[in-house]
């Protein structure tokens, strides 16, 4: 029977994915919306689109994770296969929607001859791509053999996941793209709405903990896999409150918002939520026998 660190550090890949990419889908999202509003002018909005390539990578690299997760790069087409009736298939695909709309937008910014309606029809899918991406992400792992997942806090936990740290890194990319955060009304939007969305998930976490005695199997009970599930909430809490509070003095007070303060909010925040989703993947346990 495998502990659940030993669980945890076999998914490893997927406790990448899972942290990096929602976040990068939210914050191409955020990043989006001035690009659609007509105050911006065509100057910021160029450059908005050009570091619209920041979510993307951050997005990028967890999908490259996950993909090791396959063994061999052929079970990819399987994976295909199942789209509409396998969770797991079907994340994977919005995934690849997601990219391939978001990458030749990206791309078409550097076109030559733009066509500005064309360009923000483009912008608008993407982004209801990238949404669709991130609810397909939270409820792809709600599976009836595992008993410790097969609850309502894992889908709200993932979309409050994305909606913690999509903003603090909207904020970083919004910040390198010479956008000063600081002046206007949208970066104080963001940095409040990552805060609401982490206290609400730090008290959905702290219900889901409550609830870990009750779920057991045949040898041990969700609870015992994740002896320190306590301790992991708490450091959750106080890095995504120190990286939302990086932002919060820089744009409610008069200190500056660097681009290395605003990188490091951001990093505090999604080392926070790796530490939930480790925690996540320690509990897994089905419903049978085995853990």
């Amino acid at each position: 029977m495998a502990s659940g660190l030993d669980t945890a550090l076999g998914e490893i890949t997927l406790v990448l994915f899972t942290t990096l990419a929602p976040s990068g889908a939210a914050a191409f999202i955020f990043m989006g919306l001035p690009v659609l509003s007509r105050g911006t002018s065509e100057e910021m909005r160029q450059r908005l689109n050009a570091y619209l390539g920041l979510p993307l990578v951050v997005t990028m690299v967890g999908l490259v994770a996950s993909a090791t997760h396959l063994g061999n790069p052929s079970n990819a087409l399987y994976v295909f296969l199942g789209v509409g009736r396998s969770p797991l298939s079907t994340e994977v695909f919005f995934a690849v929607v997601f990219l391939a709309l978001a990458g030749l937008y990206w791309l078409y910014g550097f076109a030559e001859h733009r066509r500005p309606r064309v360009q923000r029809a483009w912008l608008v899918c993407a982004m209801a791509a990238g949404a669709a991406f991130v609810v397909a992400v939270a409820f792809a792992y709600s599976a009836e053999t595992i008993a410790s997942w097969r609850t309502a806090y894992v889908p709200l936990n993932l979309i409050l996941n994305a909606l913690v740290g999509g903003p603090v890194l909207a904020i970083a990319g919004l910040r390198f793209a010479g956008c000063d955060v600081g002046e206007s009304s949208g970066g104080r939007v963001l940095a409040g709405a990552a805060a609401v969305a982490l206290a609400v998930n730090t008290a959905t976490f702290c219900l889901q903990g409550a609830e870990l005695d009750s779920i057991e199997n045949s040898f041990v009970t969700a609870a015992q896999l994740v002896p320190f599930y306590g301790p992991m909430v708490g450091a959750f809490a106080v890095l995504g409150a120190a990286g939302v509070a990086v932002d919060g003095v820089a744009l409610w007070g008069s200190a500056s918002l660097s681009r290395m303060r605003a990188t490091g909010a951001a990093a505090l925040v999604l080392t926070g939520i790796f530490i939930m989703r480790f925690a996540f993947y320690m509990m897994h346990m089905t419903v049978g026998l085995g853990v």
